[in-house]
């Protein structure tokens, strides 16, 4: 156990008198937090305290009477917290829609009251994010298919009802949470144990989800979600100007090969081709080439025939491959979804350096 999980252990700064009994709760998922802490109803003072940040709140996490907790000396004060859910970021709304119970789970735990279930399923997408937790999983197996990217997307979860419910507290925090992937049965937890002595009853449980307490730009940033929604943009315009003033006034170069790296030319007619659009009657079957499911599943009109291969096709509707010849000759009249160099607007890092550029050439 120790050699597997060696680089976890360090990574996450679990005290080595707690390793072996870390070892046997998670070999036989002994889940025994109940025996220690307890979930409470958020009373009316925290409530109305709590409701311009976390009107989700429902419970939080206190000690139970005569529990006293040493992280210098107590072997079993370690903790396993289940996942209740675990997905990718593009399963989320159908894992609510299919998978049984668990959108009513999640509705109770996010404090979500709604008419109806679609309403409900567009509040839990909301509110998620003050709950999710992510990791990703380095494997050098992965389907083709998916590419690169897909293999290393991030999973993300939501803990059980105890996790979910310990309050953040960057100056109060007593207890520390981590994830930790054991080996033997493939199975993801995540661990809590004390950082402080934690002696009187009825004790509130806090951690601290930034770990770096000093004032940095990069710890008041993570820090955002827990601020006012409509106080964010001007916190972090203001945490900006005054730790990254030159942002603002620095000059940027302009460096086409920032735009070329990664990304060939595209290449396109320079002289624009009147296309001669033909006329078809109503009987026409348009083929259709495409790597979207949705389409696939939903382009049922008799008018329209899904082909496998791209030169039989008159549409082409792709979102996995990127087309770089947009010259009549090559596309011979068919019809497609992209344009030449619209990566510029499509990729993250090209739009924000497009933006950039513009602000610094035209003020």
């Amino acid at each position: 156990f120790l050699q597997t999980h060696q680089l976890q252990l360090v990574f996450n700064n679990i005290p080595k008198h707690l390793h072996r009994r870390l070892y046997e709760k998670m070999k036989n998922a002994i889940f025994d937090s109940g025996s220690y802490f307890q979930l409470c109803p958020v009373d009316d003072d925290d409530e109305e305290l709590e409701k311009p940040y976390n009107p989700e709140r429902r419970f939080y996490v206190s000690t139970l009477e005569n529990v006293v907790l040493d992280p210098e000396t107590d072997e079993n004060a370690i903790f396993l917290i289940d996942h209740a859910w675990t997905y990718r970021i593009g399963d989320a709304r159908n894992d609510l829609k299919s998978i049984p119970n668990l959108y009513e789970r999640m509705a109770s735990l996010m404090n979500v009251n709604s008419d109806t279930k679609d309403d409900g399923i567009e509040l839990i997408l909301q509110r998620m994010w003050k709950f999710n937790q992510t990791y990703t999983l380095a494997s050098t197996q992965f389907n083709p298919n998916a590419g690169l990217e897909a293999a290393q997307e991030p999973y993300w979860y939501i803990m059980d009802e105890l996790g979910s419910s310990i309050r953040y507290s960057s100056t109060n925090a007593n207890v520390r949470c981590v994830s930790f992937f054991f080996e033997p049965s493939q199975t993801m937890f995540t661990l809590f144990y004390p950082i402080v002595r934690i002696e009187q009853s009825y004790t509130e449980i806090f951690r601290n989800y930034v770990h770096d307490n000093s004032n940095t730009l990069d710890r008041n940033i993570k820090l955002l979600p827990w601020q006012r929604v409509h106080s964010r943009k001007s916190i972090l315009r203001s945490l900006t100007i005054e730790n990254c003033p030159e942002i603002f006034t620095t000059k940027l170069q302009n460096k086409t090969e920032l735009f070329e790296e990664g990304h060939k030319n595209d290449l396109y007619d320079k002289i624009s081709n009147k296309i001669q659009l033909s006329k078809f009657d109503n009987e026409h079957i348009w083929k259709v080439y495409t790597d979207n499911e949705l389409v696939k599943q939903y382009l049922t009109d008799p008018h329209y025939q899904l082909v496998d291969d791209i030169d039989q096709a008159d549409i082409i509707f792709i979102e996995k491959q990127l087309i770089q010849d947009f010259r009549h000759e090559t596309l011979n009249n068919k019809l497609v979804n992209q344009f030449p160099f619209e990566n510029v607007l499509t990729k993250k890092e090209l739009l924000a350096l497009t933006a950039r550029r513009w602000k610094s050439l035209y003020g």
